[in-house]
């Protein structure tokens, strides 16, 4: 495909992203620049337009050179990194298609001879279709009544018919307070996991949720206003109050008037893999359908690297190629930096940013880029530091081209190629470190979907080897095609294949 070709294909993409976004409309492929919120997504939009308008207009004067080309054929000439390529861009095609694959709003439903596109719309009130009910349409439910009533109306499905967060049948357990601690009633044995208490007026509405261990609360807390918005955070251990974060101003505290004193829990029994059922890989502990999280963790992990990459090289290419060309001071002072900020605790400073506000992916992006930058800086500047003391760029400096233009222009060009060879590991790296996070619990929120999190309850729960297995097999076979295509790329692009030293 030509550079101008792609530019026009960017300028088409992000125009339709717009368009839709305006109009409200959900449509897969089309939303992923919205991912980050639309502030980001708009933002995103007009880079990616501005992007295609430059291809469009200098596309015409690029061509690969003959040494491009002998690397791009003999990354197709290494079958196990290539064929990985290829295995990783179509599974990357089919977690861009989002909600036509997997969700629990119909892909259409015909209705009294009209025809409803659930899955890229608002919500649609149950009595549209003639249920009972106000709130959303229960599209499963909704699939078998219009089967039962066989008058010509019909629904269809995602293949997987599930939310990847919360999204089964609820059965709801009363727990009672014995002093300080929290029992099963009729039961002598302290209760362990997470429970809640709700709304007076709104039984179905949380007020607040805590974990527990051995009857003490024990984990993260929060808590909710009645119209669903979080208002407050907290640590417990061992019954202790260790941090809380007020984001209502003050107005949480004033809540507790309205809170309901029975305390609750969901009970959701795991159920294995069933084709009756439409569960392809079971459910876990909370009622979640495996396959479903195991598709939106890998968005999530998709999302991360291309929110990853683009800061880290950034920074890495702008440090890398300041510190290598000027070298002296400005290099010296680089270095300490470096040096300084690599020993910072990493995990710590997690820790102390999920107290404070809700590590969203955003917010973990960020934390993981502010201490990845410095491995591709150093990259940088070694291969700036050797490509400066060429002849062509000493040409160019008694030719009075400028500092900024010999950087950007000359030397940064020969040198970015680099990059190709880094991102692979790059993506490996930041794919592992969120798993980890979210395994430790330091991660994305409790209703976002995450392979960390669902490996964690896997290891905590044996009895049930379809939850640990199903994680262990997604992030090791990603994380192996993603090695895969590193080995082919490094070896590809590796310089000494193509060049002889005397």
């Amino acid at each position: 495909m030509s550079p101008r070709t792609s530019g026009r294909l960017l300028i088409l993409y992000a125009v339709l992203s717009a368009v839709l976004a305006w109009m409200h409309l959900q449509v897969p492929f089309f939303k992923i620049p919205f991912i980050a919120g639309n502030v980001a997504g708009w933002v995103v939009v007009t880079l990616l337009l501005a992007a295609g308008v430059w291809l469009v207009r200098k596309g015409k004067h690029w061509n690969l050179s003959p040494l491009t080309r002998k690397k791009l054929q003999r990354f197709r000439a290494i079958r196990r990194g290539y064929i990985s390529f290829l295995i990783l861009l179509g599974l990357a095609g089919i977690a861009s298609l989002d909600t036509l694959i997997v969700g629990k709003r119909a892909l259409l439903v015909r209705y009294n001879g009209q025809l409803y596109v659930p899955f890229v719309r608002e919500i649609i009130p149950g009595k549209t279709f003639g249920l009972t009910y106000d709130g959303e349409t229960d599209y499963r439910e909704l699939q078998k009544k219009l089967k039962a009533e066989n008058q010509g109306n019909w629904v269809i499905l995602p293949i997987v018919r599930f939310a990847n967060t919360l999204d089964s049948p609820q059965i709801i357990e009363t727990l009672e307070m014995r002093g300080d601690k929290l029992f099963r009633v009729g039961n002598k044995e302290a209760f362990s996991g997470t429970a809640y208490l709700v709304f007076k007026s709104k039984p179905e509405q949380k007020r607040q949720e805590f974990m527990f261990r051995n009857g003490l609360r024990h984990g993260d807390m929060r808590g909710w206003n009645e119209a669903g918005g979080q208002v407050e955070k907290g640590r417990y251990e061992k019954g202790r109050q260790l941090s809380y974060v007020d984001y209502s101003n003050g107005k949480a505290p004033a809540l507790e008037a309205l809170t309901a004193p029975e305390w609750r829990r969901f009970v959701y029994p795991p159920s294995p893999p069933s084709l009756r059922h439409k569960h392809y890989l079971g459910t876990n502990s909370n009622g979640v359908d495996v396959l479903a999280m195991l598709f939106g963790g890998w968005q999530q992990a998709l999302a991360a690297a291309l929110l990853y990459l683009p800061v880290v090289f950034g920074i890495g290419v702008l440090m890398g190629g300041l510190l290598g060309y000027f070298g002296g001071v400005v290099d010296l002072f680089g270095q300490r930096l470096i040096e300084i900020w690599s020993v910072l605790p990493f995990l710590f400073i997690v820790m102390i940013v999920s107290m404070l506000v809700t590590p969203t992916l955003v917010v973990l992006v960020i934390i993981l880029a502010a201490f990845g930058w410095m491995g591709t800086t150093i990259y940088l500047r070694t291969a700036t530091y050797k490509e400066k003391a060429r002849d062509y760029v000493a040409s160019a400096r008694l030719l009075g081209a400028s500092t900024p233009r010999i950087i950007f222009h000359h030397v940064l060009p020969n040198v970015i190629a680099i990059l190709v060879t880094l991102a692979p590991f790059e993506i490996s790296g930041v794919i592992t470190a969120l798993a980890a996070l979210d395994f430790l619990g330091f991660g994305l929120p409790p209703d976002v979907p995450s392979w960390g999190r669902l490996l964690h309850e896997g290891v905590e729960n044996f009895n049930y080897p379809w939850i640990v297995s199903s994680a262990f097999v997604a992030m090791a076979l990603v994380l192996v095609l993603v090695t895969f295509v590193g080995e082919a790329v490094r070896e590809a692009f590796d310089p000494k294949k193509f060049s002889t030293y005397q």
